[in-house]
């Protein structure tokens, strides 16, 4: 008997959550949609609807389109659920700020204890990099080897490589056999105020220079010279980065970085 009001309940209740499903699903489709069409004026419209698809009703019929070629948004849904999306996209479409460049000048200066034949002055701009060098390292005379000016964003990093002239080295290098270098510049990012502060989370800056090993085939073999540190630099500060022995000579980083205007 008591198995029986039991049964008895449980279809009770069966029924008045299906009369109330029901009593919904009759209401909802007496009410009537509203559409509406939406422009997206500073942000991907396909990003935006991605967003806010989550506050239609989810109702058979509702609908959520976008064209992105005519950057809109069309909303079919109940009055509430399309005066929600208009807000959220009200506050999703407003222009992104952007980011302020900043330039990297990479100069690499070859150090020697005698004067280097050929070797491109130092720019003037170096000049008090030079002096300072010339107090604290063993080398008389300095010359450049290569200077680069690239740009990036806060968060990006990046790479440069070329091939060095041999004979700045006080090297001789057969044809096929280059002195190459190359660098990258880990995640960059920057710190506000009055003089911004870049911060650079790896600089890895290496060189492969041919060794001839001998025998009778002249076999050559190459190796690799480098550092790799952290970096922190002030805006528009002359900072050497580090410095590469090889043999009599040195081949010396110097970064210099400007956050350039937005």
């Amino acid at each position: 008997m008591k198995r029986f009001i039991v049964i008895i309940a449980a279809l009770l209740i069966s029924t008045s959550i299906l009369a109330q499903e029901k009593k919904a699903d009759d209401y909802n489709t007496v009410r009537e949609f509203r559409s509406k069409v939406f422009e997206v004026h500073n942000r991907d419209a396909r990003e935006i609807a991605s967003s806010v698809k989550l506050l239609g009703s989810g109702f058979k019929g509702a609908d959520l389109s976008v064209n992105n070629d005519m950057h809109t948004i069309t909303v079919r849904d109940f009055p509430e659920n399309v005066a929600a999306i208009e807000g959220a996209i009200e506050r999703l479409d407003h222009a992104i700020a952007e980011t302020p460049d900043i330039e990297m000048k990479i100069s690499v200066l070859i150090g020697s204890k005698t004067p280097l034949a050929g070797a491109p002055s130092v720019p003037d701009d170096l000049a008090p990099v030079i002096k300072q060098l010339e107090s604290t390292l063993r080398y008389a005379h300095y010359g450049l080897m290569t200077a680069t000016v690239q740009r990036t964003k806060p968060g990006d990093g990046l790479s440069g490589s070329g091939v060095a002239e041999p004979t700045l080295l006080g090297m001789t290098v057969k044809e096929g056999q280059p002195v190459m270098y190359n660098y990258h510049l880990h995640r960059i990012t920057t710190t506000s105020g009055e003089r911004p502060s870049i911060d650079i989370a790896g600089f890895d800056f290496s060189m492969r220079i041919p060794i001839s090993v001998g025998g009778a085939a002249q076999a050559v073999q190459y190796q690799n010279v480098g550092f790799e540190t952290p970096v922190s630099i002030r805006q528009n500060e002359k900072v050497v980065i580090g410095t590469t022995t090889m043999g009599d000579k040195a081949l010396i980083v110097v970064v210099t970085a400007t956050v350039g205007p937005k």
